[in-house]
């Protein structure tokens, strides 16, 4: 439930991988250069090979006795694979062992109206690519899962309203062997933010996101936490005063009610988001007061959690973002309006700088990255309903489903 948002100190294998890149070597070359030990080169390279990501070639070098074998790295082998499932798109990426992108997939508006549906689409893309390509896919050792399903360890899902992990795991196996690694899209997203995007480099940030519902999550001493049930961040369930909407969660006046894609035009007499922005534009009053209270509530609702974490940032996401990026000003006034002002809290708001395809991305480094506390969490993360989950099945504790 725990993932850090800075680089590990490099693997010997990921060290033999950076070398290979740049040109093949024997194995005498790789002690030398990496100034290890014919052993410890021995027990790394076993497992480079095992998956495949390493491969044997000869060298035609004259010279007595047996011909030098040289190592090189098998540029066409798959290493791990993320897949992000949302209400409104789907991204899928598949990446060698160095960590390069070797086929995506992004699908917007996908076909069906089940998650299971649409995650078997993305897999279904995703493999069609990497065939075209000539990927090696047949020694995938990772499988991350981004999707909109409540993944606290005390969740209570009603199971028609969605899958179980062992569902999406029963998909992603019928192309690839590895057990996918699931954890919620929001936490996703935002580790993607932290490691690669506009939280790199930040030990501490708030990660929001506005789309079909409010989801947030929290980084604090460079490490996206989930807290002592996996629920940190759900800030999109706060209650907001004189708000008495009834909300999917079951509580009523949630910011959810107010800042969500659903919520903003139902309150602004629109149809959808296209229409929602072209009433913005139009100057009409019904949807610019919409916009001001979701801005007005959000700024509430992260100012009450700026007063207890103090972040470096706030990291806005989603579709409301995309589609009124001024919405990032409005927050940040409504927020400092909640801060002590004799204080400098010098707290940014800014926009999410990875798409879905960062997001995906992330969702593969995480599987293919376990750490131990991750692996305990597993052992103690049920799913729908309490029920414990499948030896083998990678549970994540999450937040928000959006």
């Amino acid at each position: 439930m725990h993932y850090p948002t800075r680089h590990p100190l490099p693997t010997l294998e990921d060290r033999i991988v950076t070398h290979l890149s740049f040109s093949p070597a024997t194995r005498s070359q790789l002690c030398e250069a990496l100034d290890t030990s014919r052993t410890n080169l021995g027990r790394a390279l076993t497992t480079l090979l095992d998956e495949g990501s390493v491969v044997p070639v000869r060298s035609n070098a004259p010279g007595r006795g047996r011909p030098t074998q040289l190592l090189t790295l098998n540029a066409s082998a798959a290493h791990a694979v993320g897949l992000l499932v949302t209400r409104t798109s789907c991204a899928a990426v598949m990446l060698s062992r160095s960590g390069t992108v070797l086929a995506s997939a992004h699908i917007v508006s996908p076909a069906s109206p089940t998650l299971l549906g649409c995650l078997e689409q993305t897999c279904e893309a995703l493999s069609a690519s990497a065939t075209s390509q000539g990927i090696d896919v047949s020694r995938v050792r990772a499988v991350g899962v981004g999707a909109p399903i409540p993944m606290g360890r005390h969740a209570r899902v009603a199971s028609d309203a969605y899958p179980s992990v062992e569902d999406v795991a029963s998909v992603t196996g019928r192309w690839w062997q590895a057990v996918p690694v699931v954890d919620n899209t929001v936490r996703m997203a935002a580790f993607a933010e932290g490691l690669w995007g506009a939280g790199s480099g930040m030990s501490s940030f708030i990660y929001l996101r506005l789309s079909g519902g409010v989801g947030g999550c929290v980084v604090s001493d460079f490490r996206l936490v989930g807290g002592a049930t996996g629920l940190a961040g759900e800030l999109g369930h706060i209650t907001v005063a004189g708000n008495d909407a009834l909300c999917g969660c079951g509580k009523r006046g949630c910011v959810e009610t107010l800042a969500s894609v659903p919520a903003l035009c139902e309150r602004a007499g629109a149809r959808d988001l296209r229409e929602l922005r072209a009433a913005v534009h139009a100057d009409d009053e019904r949807a610019l007061a919409a916009l001001e209270g979701a801005a007005r509530a959000i700024g509430y609702v992260l100012g009450s959690a700026a007063l207890l974490i103090n972040p470096k940032a706030i990291i806005v996401a989603g579709e409301i973002v995309d589609a009124f990026p001024q919405i990032k000003e409005d927050i940040a006034a409504h927020m400092r309006a909640e801060l002590l002002p004799v204080m400098e809290w010098d707290i940014d708001v800014v926009a999410a700088s990875l798409g879905p395809l960062g997001a995906a991305q992330g969702c593969a480094y995480i599987a293919a990255h376990p750490s131990g506390d991750e692996d305990a969490d597993r052992e103690r993360t049920p799913h729908r309903g309490g029920a414990t989950a499948s030896p083998g099945v990678g549970v994540r504790a999450g937040g928000e489903h959006s």
